[in-house]
């Protein structure tokens, strides 16, 4: 049984800090137990909203554990990673949810050991060894999507961008839906810039 992506109500999100969020997402009365990035889990939104999420199930042994992305690109990468001796999903997960995608891509293409070691769990040798047997397989995935992947931002930008329109009224929901259309709109790793779109966007909402 393959599942490529599950859509339906954030039940429960569980922040706990961790490289590996847990959320639960109910699709037709079932409630699916995913494993996100700390970014990933914050995109979703509040609890009680609708959620789409790419998954892949990772099977162990006895534990079957399913994955979530907020973008196929994401998986796309986290599946990669795992070709990679040493490699685990919690690992592969950490990475694409510290660097993103692209940020992933380009890390490796620029063979930077420092910014691969930024992700939690992933030291100087692991590094390394992502760089040595990934670097061809990411070269033709950049050609396969051509300039598509859009920058990544980190999640402190988005954090202290919704702290500020927070403080001017609007609600988490209101900033969360903004935050989805700049997403995919316009990337920046500039608060202002996050802050005076959204404005633009809610200022156009409330009209």
């Amino acid at each position: 049984m393959v599942v490529a992506f599950l859509r339906g109500t954030l039940r429960t999100r569980d922040l706990s800090g961790s490289a590996a969020e847990r959320v639960v997402i109910e699709v037709a009365g079932v409630g699916f137990e995913v494993l996100v990035s700390r970014v990933t889990a914050v995109s979703l939104g509040d609890v009680g909203n609708e959620a789409t999420v790419h998954t892949s199930l990772v099977i162990r042994e006895n534990e079957w554990t399913m994955f979530g992305f907020g973008t196929p690109e994401e998986k796309e990468i986290f599946t990669l990673l795992q070709s990679v001796t040493g490699v685990g999903p919690k690992m592969a997960l950490s990475l694409t949810g510290t660097l993103g995608p692209g940020g992933v891509v380009d890390a490796i293409a620029a063979e930077d050991e420092k910014t691969l070691s930024q992700a939690p769990g992933v030291g100087p040798k692991v590094a390394r060894r992502i760089i040595l047997e990934l670097k061809s397989k990411t070269e033709e995935w950049q050609l396969r999507k051509g300039s598509t992947i859009a920058p990544y931002v980190g999640g402190g930008v988005k954090d202290e961008a919704k702290s500020i329109l927070e403080s001017l009224g609007y609600t988490a929901t209101e900033i969360s839906h903004a935050f989805k259309q700049l997403s995919s709109e316009s990337v920046s790793d500039d608060v202002e810039i996050w802050v005076r779109q959204s404005l633009k966007l809610l200022g156009s909402a409330d009209r």
